[in-house]
């Protein structure tokens, strides 16, 4: 039996969420059924490591800045035109718009969406913008996206009448292993956590000034009724500099930790006992799902404040300044709440295991 020729299509090889899923789902998909392979477009990084020892191959073009934006459709497209690409899984703005112009006319282009390419302001980002424009009008793609709540907008962005649901992946297994092996005593040294303290972990890509406000504001509330509370928040953005100055007008410089980059987050989690996801992507950011998997009750941001306190999510959302201070503190201090809400949480991170995940996936490779 022949094995299908499958790529996966990355911006670079650079640890991230992306990375994360990449390796994940890697890992099962049947090795009977298809050869797996890696292309990066831009540098290496970490993720090369952990591909090689799962035997993966890779193949890396490094391009890099505007000179790269023009080479990357060409010099993949022989790529995958020598190496006879059957099949195409993408994952980024960048690398699914260059790999459905690059794609052999014969091999199918998977490409999973979770957000879009940047508003075109560079010279870099007005050739993604316009190569993105191009590649709109390339016929039979799939789209995929990754949260039911992305399919309207995408189907509108791509043009495509039928977006099918698949949403991340992740080991929910190795995560509890991996989590449960740092010791909370040591966690809560790591993180300068005094005795009597409790930990809320934020996970936020910085993108929406007025998200970010309002949970430092209502951290700040709650936390005149809680003194013990402290926040710690993970991610990377471009608006991360204004909740940093925030924090320290609104004096929480001593209860809010910035942590960075969430790509080794399992000592915050450790000693977390509620986790917020205030991130601007559709779905749940790995971090949550993590979260989810890990049995700990979940807030989700939602702009909208009339929005109800629980749902479909399973879980419950947030909306004003207020409105997640009251949220906040009604978790803190009511145990068979947050055990209500965490097994809601632990229901809904099912879905996303990456047994169940890598199978929907080899269903639409067939497909």
């Amino acid at each position: 039996m022949n094995r299908s020729r499958l790529f996966f299509v990355l911006d670079s090889l650079e640890e991230n969420e992306v990375a994360d899923q990449v390796a994940t789902l890697l890992g099962r998909l049947p090795r009977s059924r298809f050869d797996p392979r890696v292309v990066s477009l831009g540098p290496r990084g970490a993720l090369g490591s952990r591909l090689r020892d799962m035997t993966i191959t890779v193949h890396r073009l490094e391009l890099s800045g505007a000179a790269g934006a023009v080479l990357a459709v060409p010099r993949l497209r022989r790529l995958l035109k020598g190496l006879r690409a059957e099949l195409l899984h993408t994952f980024q703005p960048w690398s699914g718009t260059v790999a459905q112009l690059a794609a052999p006319p014969d091999a199918r282009v998977f490409r999973w969406v979770q957000d879009f390419p940047p508003a075109a302001q560079t010279l870099e980002q007005r050739l993604q913008a316009w190569l993105e424009r191009r590649a709109a009008f390339r016929a039979g793609r799939r789209v995929v996206v990754g949260d039911p709540d992305a399919r309207a907008l995408v189907m509108e962005h791509f043009r495509v009448d039928d977006v099918p649901v698949v949403p991340q992946c992740v080991d929910l297994g190795l995560v509890r292993e991996r989590v449960l092996r740092v010791r909370s005593r040591e966690a809560r040294i790591h993180l300068g956590m005094a005795e009597g303290q409790r930990a809320i972990v934020c996970f936020s890509d910085f993108r929406g000034a007025r998200r970010m406000s309002q949970v430092l504001e209502g951290f700040a509330l709650a936390r005149t009724e809680l003194p013990g509370l402290r926040l710690f928040i993970h991610g990377r953005g471009p608006e991360e500099g204004g909740p940093r100055w925030q924090a320290e007008d609104l004096h929480l410089e001593d209860s809010v930790i910035f942590l960075g980059a969430p790509t080794q987050q399992e000592t915050a989690l450790r000693v977390a006992e509620i986790v917020v996801d205030a991130g601007s992507w559709p779905g749940w950011c790995r971090g949550a799902v993590e979260a989810m998997a890990l049995g700990l009750p979940v807030l989700r941001w939602v702009d909208d404040p009339e929005a109800p306190t629980s749902g479909r999510y399973a879980s419950v959302t947030t909306g004003p300044a207020e409105r997640f201070a009251r949220d906040v503190l009604a978790l803190m201090n009511d145990d068979e709440l947050r055990t209500q809400v965490a097994q809601r949480c632990a229901a809904a991170a099912q879905q996303y295991d990456v047994a169940t995940v890598a199978d929907r996936w080899t269903e639409l490779y067939a497909s």
